[in-house]
């Protein structure tokens, strides 16, 4: 007899799952130990089933991928982003997905790492100005900007500050815009009166008109800049031997541009968090960039000599993984682990909870880079570890996103000690991707 899926009972009667709202993180680690890697949360209009379960995760993310869509969360993102490759879906997504791989190819990413080190040296000259003053930095913004300025370098070669920062606070809005439809949809019609749609489609105006005169100078070069726009306008589907449309390349580039920088920027702020608190794995970090590099910049063959650091990252990513969850939509009845799946369900991988689970990972919540040295990787399931998700659907820019936190992180510590402010309070908040609730406010001095 078939043993029946453990269901969440919500204090709430008629705000069921009000909890798992509030606080998905703490909610999904707790219950993965109360109800077990795979239970049911009634919500007001729909079921979620929430898993650990590696099983589950491999069916729904490998095996039957073309049963699941992505959740109804993702589709609000389509306001800004279109049809770019974090919101397409089916035979659409995956003729984009084909053609853009290319782009991120190893012999692509050594061309745009020399654009990334040069940026990350500015930044920290820009660092060294600011470091040993009497206020505290936000880390937080620090690592939003210096990321944002590396996509806009590798994706549009621009080199105007006044461009960046429109570009910036246009994405910005449009966060803004996309988590209040997300979190408020019942006050959606309101954003038509209040100005807050306004505002969101001037700013997606703004970003179009510099995408779409990026794209026209290029068509205009003799010899166009190297970076990701070029790329998209070059690439050619390979079995009808088409381009892809303008409209179509401007989704991929606010994709890019969007997911090329928080996660990052995020990754990195957690990990330099988690740093402050670790001064001897701060130590490890410069005594193998001292040997490996001396005093110069990193280049693309050196990240293979800076293991630890990867390590470093690796660890920061389990514990504050920027992408904390990953929601399908089942498009048909299904049927896991025995368990009758209705058509319409949502199956939400706690990738959060995943990092936690103590199935995999010994005392989860130390921070223990050694977690990832080669031999202890291979001992562990691979789906135990998901930052960049898996399947098809796995993120395309999962290696230049690493890279680029490799490089800036080495460069960093190398320089500066980062001290983290006594009493502020620290708290993940997961948004789109996972945010230090009130930033993380650091004493950044020169070491």
């Amino acid at each position: 007899m078939t043993q029946a899926i453990p269901v969440y009972k919500s204090p709430h009667f008629f705000f069921k799952g009000k909890e798992f709202l509030e606080d998905p993180l703490q909610f999904t680690v707790d219950n993965a130990q109360a109800l077990g890697d795979f239970y049911r949360i009634p919500l007001p209009f729909r079921t979620l089933y929430a898993t650990t379960n590696l099983e589950v995760i491999r069916y729904v993310l490998q095996t039957n991928p073309r049963n699941y869509v992505k959740s109804p969360g993702y589709r609000q993102m389509k306001q800004a982003l279109g049809n770019g490759l974090v919101t397409n879906e089916g035979d659409s997504w995956r003729r984009q997905r084909r053609m853009i791989q290319p782009a991120f190819y190893k012999s692509q990413l050594e061309e745009l790492f020399k654009k990334m080190a040069k940026v990350a040296e500015n930044y920290c000259l820009k660092m060294a100005k600011k470091s040993n003053q009497p206020e505290p930095l936000d880390i937080t913004k620090e690592m939003m900007s210096v990321t944002a300025d590396i996509v806009m370098k590798t994706l549009f070669s621009a080199e105007n500050p006044a461009s960046q920062s429109q570009m910036y606070q246009t994405m910005n809005i449009a966060q803004e815009h996309i988590m209040y439809r997300t979190f408020h949809p019942f006050l959606i019609p309101f954003t038509y009166v209040n100005g807050k749609r306004r505002r969101f489609l001037q700013a997606l105006k703004l970003f179009d008109n510099n995408v779409f005169d990026w794209m026209e100078e290029r068509r205009n070069s003799p010899n166009p800049p190297v970076d990701l726009l070029t790329m998209l306008l070059q690439v050619r589907d390979a079995e009808t031997g088409e381009p892809m449309s303008d409209r179509q390349i401007r989704h991929e580039a606010i994709t890019i541009y969007s997911a090329g920088h928080e996660t990052s920027a995020n990754g990195l702020s957690w990990t330099l968090y988690l740093l402050s608190q670790h001064p001897e794995v701060v130590e490890k970090i410069r005594a193998e960039a001292r040997k490996a590099l001396g005093e110069r910049t990193p280049t693309f063959e050196d990240l293979k000599a800076l293991q630890y650091t990867r390590q470093v990252l690796e660890e920061g990513l389990r514990l504050y993984p920027p992408a904390y969850a990953v929601g399908r939509e089942t498009i048909g009845e299904d049927e896991i682990l025995r368990q009758k799946i209705p058509k319409k369900s949502i199956v939400l991988i706690a990738i959060y909870a995943l990092h936690r689970d103590t199935n995999y990972w010994e005392n989860p919540e130390r921070f223990d880079p050694s977690r990832f040295e080669p031999e202890k990787v291979k001992e562990r399931p691979r789906l135990s570890y998901l930052p960049f998700g898996a399947g098809p659907r796995m993120c395309i820019g999962n290696h230049f996103a690493l890279m680029e936190m490799q490089l800036i992180l080495v460069m960093l510590l190398r320089k500066f000690d980062f001290e983290l402010v006594k009493d502020h309070p620290i708290k993940p908040n997961p948004l789109v991707t996972l945010k230090p609730k009130w930033g993380i406010k650091m004493w950044v001095k020169e070491s």
